[in-house]
């Protein structure tokens, strides 16, 4: 039977780590919860690591920076782990070929340098859709037209790879709102 707690202290001696989801857990998409911000402090505090989770396609260091902009301190976690950096490693290891063609904005192109947990990442290349071996999308072409718009950029890969019959992967690594932007 699941048990209903009323705050973290009550659980929160039984765990060394804990993976918290950023949106919804410590945000809302403009300012932290400071009960969940003081909850994973005082966690810290008593030795625990805190790993904040998020699926947004930014590395790192951008959502830190996006952190501090909605009042989360680097003080209530360790570090964060996000669905971009995840992305980013499977590309620098070859998971999406070395040739690749880039659906997104310029300046979407920070996905395009090494993370740095890769020791010998492989040497990735932009091309034309023609000469890719695989597809790397963070977005639209143009995040600020109207979704309507958009929708034909995010086909347009499928599309190409059709006409082309490119044996090639796909990475989908989306910007879902403009307002979670740098």
């Amino acid at each position: 039977m699941t048990h209903i707690i009323n705050s973290l202290d009550e659980i929160s001696h039984h765990y060394d780590a804990l993976f918290v989801d950023l949106w919804g857990c410590v945000h809302n998409g403009i300012v932290a919860y400071t009960a969940a911000v003081e909850a994973l402090i005082e966690y810290r505090k008593n030795g625990g690591k805190v790993v904040l989770v998020t699926n947004s396609p930014k590395p790192r260091i951008g959502v830190e920076k996006q952190l501090l902009h909605f009042n989360v301190p680097k003080i209530c976690y360790d570090t964060v782990a996000t669905s971009g950096d995840s992305a980013r490693v499977a590309m620098f290891t070859g998971v999406v070929g070395k040739k690749i063609f880039f659906i997104g904005e310029p300046r979407d192109q920070l996905f395009f340098e090494p993370i740095s947990i890769i020791k010998s990442p492989i040497k990735i290349e932009q091309v034309s859709i023609q000469n890719a071996e695989g597809i790397v999308c963070t977005g639209p072409f143009d995040g600020s037209a109207d979704p309507s718009v958009n929708k034909e950029d995010f086909l347009f890969g499928t599309i190409l790879n059709q006409n082309t019959r490119l044996n090639s992967y796909f990475a989908l690594v989306f910007y879902p709102f403009p307002f979670f932007r740098d």
